[in-house]
């Protein structure tokens, strides 16, 4: 997660509702160690990337399942 500096195991642990539209902008939202949460927009480049990526990915459909593919063929097993 390169534009939003995030920690890889914030960005492994997000989940499909975590991505969202405010105001006409991409957010995340991500779950930091000690149970924080941290929301923030995207970068414009980031929006398209994930967007894509979920939509390639056939991740949209399940709101409460993960963001990353691995993590859903992991959660599979």
């Amino acid at each position: 997660m390169v534009y939003s500096f995030a920690r890889i195991g914030a960005a492994l642990g997000m989940i499909v509702e975590d991505v969202y539209t405010q105001n006409r902008r991409l957010w995340v939202r991500l779950r930091e160690k000690g149970g924080k949460r941290h929301a923030m927009p995207c970068h414009h480049n980031f929006e398209e990337y994930l967007i894509a990526y979920l939509d390639v990915a056939g991740l949209r459909d399940d709101p409460k399942g993960p963001c990353s593919a691995r993590s859903a063929a992991a959660q599979a097993s």
